[in-house]
């Protein structure tokens, strides 16, 4: 489209963009809510639906983990656990007697085992589903001391589990075997193999996890430090690679999260706030910018968090969640990208993910608000909650401030942007009809105007090109924009045609 003025520019606007999270708002401003860049386009999020209601409306979803032996899913809600079979029918196997909220984690071992851990009950929890009996405490042996698991990973025939002990024990980690061996009768029993402590410095031996893809080696987290063990042959089992250590630890077990070659938690040490860290291999990394870090300094309780891995549309994304009503906030990063974005549910509070399985082809999780059994997909462009309930994605985009480098003033003649969206008559009643909202700010997003909307075309006329025309004077110009419908939205950069 030609220029309508004479003597007047066309700047670039950068509509497909993420969140930038400026440390100060005149720094930037640029967010982008439940949308990512694919292809240099602005694409909408996975939505999700209910596919089998468990419990009552508004329990705790607290933890999901799928067998693939076993061919079932495992989910554990309010103070309940679940076996999920294919068909989604499912059982209830197990009351939980130490508590009835926080997350929960599994796995599994080659004896048809599988132990969770709830980080209050001195001793784990075994589903042996070679028995189809019920979930069982386990039994444990002697040998060790008695401590708390925390958190459980299997490597190599064994299962490694955290302390959330506090006391003078707290630096121990404990590594055991499979007690069990086809046909005894002991199905729910654990042998205790070796106890190992951190030993860079007096530290708490929070969890252990396998770091994918490099075989024996194991990552051991601590409060404020980190180590890499390596499984040997030899009367002790893991060794530690003293030349080299991890200076974060992990400010809850819940953010630990692996998926190909990556582990990724929250980090923190005695020195400084949290930061996003990831290993990939044996060398770690910060990878959460100056303005994440601010976020993530004002977080009030950074123990109420969860974090997973998803990949969607060959993107993998971290996505973090504070779920404690004064942090209320997801952020996500895109690994594929390296871009960070915003999350949220459909009413704009946090995200309500808390660990996905890949189980009949489908995502599921489990949902910290809903009984429920979820289903994310990028085919899904809505979000069904536990009543039946659909709701759009709240897509919103807000550009970064535009100025001019001496930030003189200057006149907005007409701002414009490509979005492709088809309207079928047939499938959308008019009180559904997809729109765009625009509002601008002259302050550097303080205060915005009100919203104009854009309805978009029906099903024929193609791409859409919303045109806003004689938006007035300015030396600080942003742009935001809700996309509003219950279909796919593609937007491309912008255009704003100035002069002085």
């Amino acid at each position: 489209m030609a220029i309508s003025t004479p003597n007047a520019k066309e700047v670039p606007v950068k509509v497909v963009g993420s969140s930038i999270f400026g440390r100060h708002p005149l720094i930037s401003e640029e967010r982008t809510w439940n949308m990512f860049i694919s292809d240099d386009w602005l694409v909408n999020f996975s939505g999700y639906l209910n596919s089998r209601n468990i419990a009552p409306l508004g329990k705790e979803g607290r933890g999901i983990f799928h067998s693939v032996r076993g061919n079932f899913v495992l989910i554990a809600i309010d103070n309940k656990v679940y076996r999920i079979e294919p068909n989604l029918g499912f059982t209830e196997i197990f009351t939980i007697p130490s508590s009835s909220t926080g997350e929960v984690f599994f796995d599994e071992n080659l004896s048809s085992q599988v132990v969770m851990v709830d980080g209050i009950s001195p001793v784990p929890f075994i589903y042996n589903y070679s028995v189809l009996g019920n979930m069982e405490p386990a039994v444990m042996g002697t040998g060790f001391s008695a401590f708390i698991p925390n958190y459980v990973t299997y490597q190599n025939t064994f299962f490694i589990f955290g302390n959330a002990n506090k006391d003078t024990s707290g630096s121990q980690w404990y590594v055991f075997k499979s007690g069990f061996t086809p046909p005894s009768t002991a199905p729910y029993t654990l042998a205790w193999v070796q106890t190992l402590t951190l030993q860079t410095k007096p530290d708490f031996a929070l969890a252990a996890i396998r770091i994918p893809s490099h075989g024996n080696n194991l990552l051991v987290l601590g409060s404020t430090v980190a180590e890499i063990w390596t499984q040997v042959a030899g009367i002790q089992t893991y060794q530690r690679q003293s030349s080299i250590n991890i200076d974060y630890g992990v400010a809850s077990v819940s953010t630990i999260a692996a998926s190909d070659d990556l582990v990724c938690w929250l980090g923190i040490n005695e020195k400084s706030s949290p930061a996003i860290m990831v290993m990939k291999g044996g060398q770690a990394q910060r990878i959460s910018t100056d303005g994440i870090d601010f976020l993530l300094g004002a977080i009030q309780f950074p123990s109420q968090s969860t974090a997973m891995f998803y990949r969607q549309d060959g993107h993998v994304f971290y996505i973090l969640t504070f779920f404690n009503q004064k942090d209320n906030l997801t952020i996500m990063y895109d690994f594929t990208t390296n871009k960070f974005y915003d999350l949220t549910d459909w009413d704009f509070t946090y995200f309500p993910a808390r660990q996905m399985v890949y189980f009949n082809n489908l995502v599921y999780f489990a949902s910290l608000k809903q009984g429920a059994l979820m289903n994310i997909s990028t085919t899904l462009t809505t979000m069904s909650t536990q009543t039946g309930t659909i709701y759009d994605i709240p897509r919103i985009r807000k550009c970064d401030t535009f100025r001019l480098p001496g930030s003189e003033r200057f006149i907005v003649n007409r701002f414009r942007f490509t979005i492709a969206n088809g309207v079928d008559p047939d499938v959308f009643l008019p009180s559904q009809e997809p729109f765009v909202d625009v509002s601008f700010s002259k302050n550097g997003g303080s205060t915005y105007s009100n919203p104009i909307p854009y309805y978009l075309h029906v099903t024929g006329q193609y791409k859409n090109m919303p045109t806003f025309s004689k938006l007035g004077e300015a030396n600080l110009f942003t742009i935001q924009m809700r996309f509003w419908g219950m279909g796919d939205i593609v937007v491309a950069n912008a255009v704003l045609e100035l002069y002085q």
